[in-house]
């Protein structure tokens, strides 16, 4: 199964671009936390659901309740760091994979962020892809259309532990 990479951009300069990734029915994009302008923007280029991947003491609840009055669906996965992850954090993590699959299949237009590095938004989306069986070096590609920071500033350690994640989901 391959992905297939489209370009769109926020026209307000206070929000982040947009590169979207078809995966299933449905597409994907990674970006940074969004600002409080930025969610009627996201709509308007077809945004459907924002997935945040934060703790609840980054503020979780404010991105739900903007994104829900701005008429968009929420997802919240809280997920730190996988260094951090014990065994019972991974059937969690497995069932936001099966969850984030299953929006995809439904034809979603999903925004994934996590803070403004990426990082963690990064890591799951490559856990998805192989969820979904992307193969790795498509994967690894697949994060690099969304910017060299989302790839590069992944260790080969983080990678190996995101694809296991996505590998050893099951399929409910």
């Amino acid at each position: 199964m391959t992905g297939n990479n489209t370009a769109g951009n926020i026209t307000n300069d206070s929000s982040p671009a947009i590169a979207w990734f078809s995966l299933k029915a449905g597409k994907i994009c990674l970006g940074k936390k969004p600002v409080a302008e930025a969610y009627s923007a996201l709509k308007g280029l077809g945004v459907t659901h924002v997935a945040t991947v934060q703790t609840g003491e980054e503020q979780a609840p404010n991105i739900r309740d903007s994104a829900l009055e701005n008429g968009l669906e929420w997802l919240w996965v809280p997920f730190s760091h996988p260094s951090s992850q014990s065994p019972t954090d991974d059937v969690h993590s497995h069932h936001y994979l099966h969850e984030l699959s299953k929006m995809l299949s439904e034809g979603a237009s999903i925004y994934l962020h996590c803070d403004g590095s990426q990082h963690r938004c990064s890591l799951l989306f490559y856990a998805l892809c192989h969820y979904v069986g992307i193969p790795s070096n498509s994967a690894y590609n697949a994060l690099h259309s969304f910017g060299r920071n989302a790839a590069n500033n992944l260790s080969r350690s983080e990678l190996s532990w995101a694809a296991e994640l996505g590998h050893s989901a099951p399929h409910i």
